[in-house]
């Protein structure tokens, strides 16, 4: 049986791979398939995208709408980062993190594993796998593993994390050592995974393109050639399946739009009356009390007026409101949806450094990285294929996304794939398959006018069978 072994790389987007600023993944690129038009689910945060990745499905049904967000479940009245410790507790309050099972969970059944280890947010991490400890696998984070007792047995063996940085290589390269030596060498799991939080954090902290995102880019991937010598030298991997990926992709901020001081500051009736989740290229608004319906449309005239207001997206929950398109349409209406999602507005244009795509943020500073919109530039990531079950030097056009990951892992394992999974099997890319693949666009747009201003929004949305992918939205605004 092939095995997997999954390489991420943090907002790492397709033009990024050369093989100037990272040989080794553009190295493999030229032998694997290249999925060209790969998609993050919306919003285009990291947490969301992980939990999709090993769920199969879009944020409404594995619940994690955002990188912070409202569980009203477990605390209704306070929003919360997706960490670790915060995870952890709605799992100890005996409610379920995610909405349907993981990866581990469904592989648990005919006695495999699934091992994660990465660098990047505990939360990250920590959906990955969060019950390890019943089901098997690992997860493993310089903070914390899952199984717990796993953490002080790398210590033994491997010694303590460095302290984050900078570029993040040390933690990175201690993340490599372990997968070789112990994820590989010695559990040799069905499917083992390793996160790299470059060229993410760098180019949030100096911008997208900038020498320093480039230097952590080639750092990062140096490391990567290590894990690649152990695969080609190593009898029992030389035959395994490798997958390239990122979370998101990236665009650069125009302006920091610090919506609450705003809100609290406008002659809006219920301005004190929402929970703010906010989560850089993108906003999720809960109501306090779920009864105050009327205040919704209210909120929504006063986002559809502001130039940096992008799309508007209303949970069905709500009724219609008028001038925005459902939760249901962005594949994001769910148990703990939020009332309202805001994407900022964008734009193609290019940066300092030549990346295009700027974007209105909740937070960073102006000129540096993000994600999180509904961008083009956000809404496209990286895809590699390679390994014995993949077509060699192949580009694929078709549209694909993180949700057809655990599909195609399953499929590749000689698993079934659960009915609830949105995913698809990307068999297009698979050797021993002629598959065609047919996919259709769909539009949805809503208008709404206000003060002689009117609002129009549009979303475009893929299809291949019933699996759906977010292109892209935008808004526009008319006097």
């Amino acid at each position: 049986m092939t095995k997997i072994i999954l390489a991420v790389f943090d907002g790492l987007q397709p033009a990024q791979i050369n093989s100037s600023d990272a040989p080794n993944l553009f190295q493999v690129s030229q032998n694997g398939s290249f999925f060209e038009n790969h998609h993050p689910v919306f919003p285009s945060v990291t947490r969301v995208n992980a939990a999709s990745m090993v769920t199969g499905v879009n944020p409404g049904k594995h619940w994690l709408a955002g990188n912070s967000f409202v569980a009203r479940d477990y605390d209704n009245s306070n929003v919360i980062p997706a960490l670790n410790v915060q995870l952890s507790e709605i799992r100890n309050a005996g409610l379920d993190v995610l909405g349907v099972p993981t990866l581990q969970e469904i592989i648990s059944e005919k006695g495999m594993e699934y091992v994660a280890i990465g660098v990047g947010t505990s939360g990250n991490a920590y959906v990955h796998n969060p019950l390890a400890d019943v089901y098997g696998g690992a997860t493993i984070h310089p903070e914390f593993t899952i199984p717990s007792s796993l953490h002080k047995e790398l210590e033994g063996l491997f010694g303590g994390w460095p302290e984050e940085q900078l570029p993040n290589t040390p933690r990175y390269k201690k993340a490599v050592d372990i997968f070789i030596e112990y994820v590989l060498g010695k559990i040799n799991p069905e499917v083992a995974l390793i996160w790299s939080s470059e060229p993410d954090k760098s180019q949030h902290a100096f911008g997208v393109g900038s020498d320093a995102a480039k230097a952590a880019l080639r750092e990062a991937d140096l490391e990567f050639g290590k894990i690649m010598e152990y695969i080609n030298a190593s009898p029992q991997h030389q035959n395994s399946d490798l997958m390239i990926l990122s979370d998101h992709g990236y665009s650069t901020i125009s302006e920091v739009i610090d919506i609450e001081t705003l809100l609290e500051s406008s002659n809006l009736a219920g301005s004190d009356d929402w929970l703010l989740a906010q989560n850089g290229g993108c906003a999720l608004f809960y109501l306090k009390n779920q009864k105050d319906v009327h205040l919704v449309s209210e909120l929504v005239e006063w986002l559809s007026s502001q130039v940096w207001c992008g799309t508007l997206c209303a949970s069905e929950r709500l009724g219609e409101v008028k001038g925005t398109v459902s939760l249901s349409s962005i594949m994001n209406e769910g148990k703990r949806s939020p009332d309202i999602i805001m994407s900022f507005n964008w734009d193609s244009s290019d940066n300092v450094n030549g990346y295009p795509g700027h974007v209105f943020s909740t937070g960073g500073a102006k000129n540096l990285g993000q994600h999180g919109s509904m961008s083009l530039h956000e809404m496209n990531n990286t895809l590699i294929c390679a390994g014995p079950t993949f077509l060699e030097n192949e580009k694929i056009l078709s549209p694909s996304g993180n949700i057809d990951i655990l599909p195609t892992i399953l499929t590749i394992l000689g698993q079934g794939i659960p009915d609830y999974v949105e995913g698809r099997i990307l068999e297009e890319s698979f050797r021993e398959t002629n598959s065609e693949v047919i996919s259709v666009t769909q539009k949805y747009d809503a208008s709404l006018t206000t003060n002689q201003v009117t609002y129009f929004q549009e979303i475009t949305v893929s299809f291949v069978g019933d699996s759906k992918y977010i292109d892209e939205g935008n808004s526009w605004l008319e006097k």
